[in-house]
């Protein structure tokens, strides 16, 4: 029998779920609803973790699913994507789903999702600016993400896919730091 990661069967349930959504031309609500239940997940894991554990009978778990998409308004696409994730005993990869359907809405809407580390918080003209610039350079929409970072000195250190554009002051020392010390600095 063949193994796969977690990962591999979480993004095989979030592109599932959001093919469901694309093929009804839905995508937009039901990332609405994926934002919804992330935003759950990371406010009550514990309440999650209950619907994760192994039990004999999923009954229970199958309802508890389907009061909770009924009283929180889930459309049928979502709600059938957790049911599903209950009955084949997937729900301890839900947080991983969730992150992999937003990744799959992100790319089909040519977004990209970059992180911006920087020591203090960006004005509004210093994040409008970042952004006109990044969308140009990257010629696609960006969705940036801040983090708030006081050893990144001055500067910033912008991450997106695999890319790395560290033009923080610390990296700027280290640098010299090398140079000095007879390093080679690329």
């Amino acid at each position: 029998m063949q193994k796969y990661s977690k990962f591999k069967i979480a993004a095989n349930y979030a592109y599932a779920w959001f093919n469901a959504a694309k093929d009804k031309n839905v995508e937009d609500k039901i990332f609405e609803e994926v934002q919804l239940l992330k935003t759950s997940y990371a406010q009550n894991k514990e309440i999650w973790d209950i619907l994760a554990a192994p039990v004999d009978d999923n009954s229970l778990k199958l309802s508890i699913v389907k009061d909770l998409a009924r009283k929180i308004k889930l459309s049928d696409i979502s709600a059938d994507a957790l049911l599903l994730m209950v009955e084949n005993r997937r729900m301890a990869l839900l947080g991983l789903v969730l992150d992999e359907f937003v990744k799959s809405y992100y790319q089909n809407k040519g977004i990209v999702e970059v992180t911006v580390e920087t020591a203090v918080q960006l004005s509004v003209a210093q994040d409008k600016k970042l952004r006109a610039v990044l969308e140009d350079k990257l010629n696609t929409k960006v969705l940036l993400n801040y983090r708030v970072n006081p050893d990144v000195l001055g500067g910033l250190k912008v991450s997106f896919d695999s890319f790395l554009i560290d033009d923080t002051l610390q990296t700027k020392l280290k640098r010299i730091k090398l140079l000095l010390s007879g390093g080679d600095v690329k």
